[in-house]
């Protein structure tokens, strides 16, 4: 499965975090990459982990504690048997996870609408993927599916935060853009 998360580390209504805050997300195992600004650095952990969560798509609650992650110097990722990427841009952090090497398809779009973020990404994915016949169903835990023509139905991981919205899902034949 896949796994995505952002976050808009510029949202006004984020916490301040410091390099004393890592304690609180740590796992044992835990190894961040260095040289990299401790505020910054909270959130590229986060988000790796909360990708690591989303991608087992499981009904548990998120506990950054119990996810490991073990990263290179060049934001790339391992946990278990998970593979990642976290990059940085000015006002976020993204991170996505897979359990192989596969390609993605992902996006990541702002979003300054009132509406509600979960309507807001559903109709952008719609549009992404047109011509194709878009939408959207649950799998048994009601976690996304995106459903092709009517037919096949593929995981699809989805975040918002603050500014930012974005989804992942594997590259398949259909799914072509």
């Amino acid at each position: 499965m896949i796994g995505i998360d952002i976050v808009d580390i510029k949202d006004p209504l984020l916490h301040l975090r410091t390099a004393d805050h890592l304690r609180f997300i740590k796992a044992k195992g835990d190894q961040y990459p260095e040289n990299i600004d401790p505020i910054l650095l909270y959130w590229i952990v986060w988000s790796a982990k909360e990708a690591v969560f989303k991608s087992k798509r499981q009904l548990k609650s998120f506990d950054p504690k119990l996810i490991t992650v073990i990263f290179s110097n060049d934001l790339h990722f391992s946990s278990k048997e998970l593979l990642g990427t976290v990059e940085t841009a000015p006002n976020y952090v993204v991170a996505t996870a897979t359990p192989t090497r596969i390609e993605l398809i992902y996006q990541i779009w702002i979003c300054h609408q009132n509406a509600p973020s979960q309507k807001i990404i559903r109709e952008r994915i719609i549009a992404y993927f047109k011509p194709l016949n878009i939408s959207f169903t649950l799998d048994e835990n009601q976690l996304p599916l995106l459903c092709v023509n009517e037919k096949k139905e593929f995981p699809i991981s989805l975040s918002h935060h603050g500014n930012y919205i974005a989804f992942c899902i594997e590259k398949h034949e259909v799914l072509k853009s």
